[in-house]
């Protein structure tokens, strides 16, 4: 009788490793169709022309140009209406869009939100720049257009292209390779 209660604890501890196996296989193939855009799909869309910007949209002249920002998103006047750009480059902000992202690149610290790059100015503002090649970014916002070069899959974003990595906890990435 106790070999037969042996028998089956053994049994069922090796059915919980191996379903455990099998699902980990299928969190690491899930991670292969992942999309670029995925943390982004809840906010407005990359390039898309908008009646009106949201309330409490802060405005900004930056070049002879009316911006409006509001919670991380530029828009950008198009005719009557706004579409969603990146921060013009050279552009300072007080306070980082929440959802940020932090990069240590070559011992520079970056910082990146929905297209657009930062790098901490001199007096503790945030200025936006262009990519860092080298750069690694959790997501790309839905403008992206996917690209093939020598077999590879790039994704080309705003005169950038990026390609997708798998981190070593099986994370997915997109390292800005070119411009």
């Amino acid at each position: 009788m106790n070999s037969r209660i042996i028998l089956k604890i053994v049994l069922v501890g090796l059915y919980i490793i191996s379903y455990n196996s099998l699902n980990a296989q299928r969190r690491h193939h899930h991670t292969n169709r992942y999309k670029p855009h995925a943390k982004y799909t809840k906010l407005p869309h990359w390039g898309r022309a908008y009646e009106a910007v949201p309330k409490g949209a802060f405005v900004f002249s930056y070049k002879g140009m009316k911006y409006r920002y509001h919670k991380g998103i530029y828009y950008k006047p198009f005719g009557a209406k706004y579409v969603i750009v990146k921060a013009p480059i050279g552009y300072r902000i007080k306070a980082l869009p929440v959802g940020h992202v932090r990069i240590i690149l070559r011992g520079k610290t970056y910082f990146y939100y929905y297209g657009t790059y930062y790098e901490r100015s001199d007096n503790n503002e945030f200025l936006s720049i262009e990519p860092p090649i080298g750069a690694k970014v959790d997501a790309l916002p839905d403008g992206y257009e996917k690209v093939r070069i020598d077999n590879e899959i790039y994704y080309e974003f705003e005169g950038t292209y990026y390609k997708a990595i798998i981190d070593e906890k099986g994370e997915v990435w997109y390292e800005a390779v070119e411009k």
